[in-house]
């Protein structure tokens, strides 16, 4: 399968450069994005967990959407599907390292974006030690060989500053989403680069990654009522 290869970082001026901005819905993410938004301009990029959302998940990143909008401008949102590799990795024997695994396939997945984005860079909401994905080892497995730079502004922010940070933008939120009902109860903290290497390949993610990178949705975005018309149209084609 042909897919667009991510660009390598090169000597854009910061004003037109691009970054892929993952955003769960959470508290993190679009304060993320907001910030390298004020030196790049950014391409939203939210995964559908479905069937594994929890209720009313994908309306809440929607509801994000919108107030980041509110705050800074994009040109599109893209919505890609991730229940099938959310099942290959629920249904093996490798449970324990799901989240970072899953974690590998999306920073994956955003380099095919990059490249058909024509963006140099990847924006997460990772702060260190936050979630059992964001330990410093398991950060290092799951972006490792991935070409683009990957961008986190709150890496060194706890939840609490984090919180401030997002009122003092504007773009609080008392709802958020970011519930996934396929992660573990006792997730690995300590993945090794070589482990997840190997995991990753034993489950042939990255072919899944590159199929449904055919499948994703994308929508221009010039108002926040196409911010609901992208809803609508993936309640029909992504959660039907």
């Amino acid at each position: 399968m042909d897919v667009p290869q991510a660009p390598l970082p090169h000597d854009q001026g910061e004003a037109t450069a691009k970054a892929v901005a993952l955003i769960s819905g959470g508290i993190d993410s679009p304060v993320a994005a907001y910030l390298v938004s004020k030196k790049m301009k950014i391409v939203p990029l939210h995964f559908c967990l479905h069937p594994f959302y929890c209720e009313t998940s994908l309306e809440l990143v929607i509801e994000s959407l919108k107030t980041l909008r509110a705050k800074t401008t994009f040109e599109k949102v893209i919505l890609y599907p991730w229940g099938e590799i959310l099942a290959a990795i629920v249904g093996s024997n490798a449970r324990k390292h799901m989240c970072v695994i899953c974690r590998r396939g999306m920073f994956r997945a955003a380099e095919l974006i990059c490249g058909a984005e024509n963006a140099v860079a990847i924006v997460t909401g990772e702060s260190l030690g936050q979630k059992a994905s964001q330990t410093l080892q398991n950060l290092s497995a799951t972006s490792h060989g991935v070409a683009c730079p990957i961008l986190r502004p709150l890496i060194g922010l706890d939840k609490v500053e984090i919180q401030r940070k997002s009122r003092q933008l504007g773009i609080w939120r008392e709802k958020h989403a970011g519930c996934c009902t396929a992660t573990p109860k006792k997730p690995a903290t300590g993945a090794r680069i070589e482990q997840l290497n190997e995991l990753y390949a034993k489950l042939n993610i990255q072919p899944l990654v590159e199929n449904v990178f055919t499948k994703r949705l994308d929508m221009s975005i010039d108002s926040q009522d196409d911010l609901d018309k992208l809803h609508l149209t993936a309640l029909t084609q992504i959660l039907a």
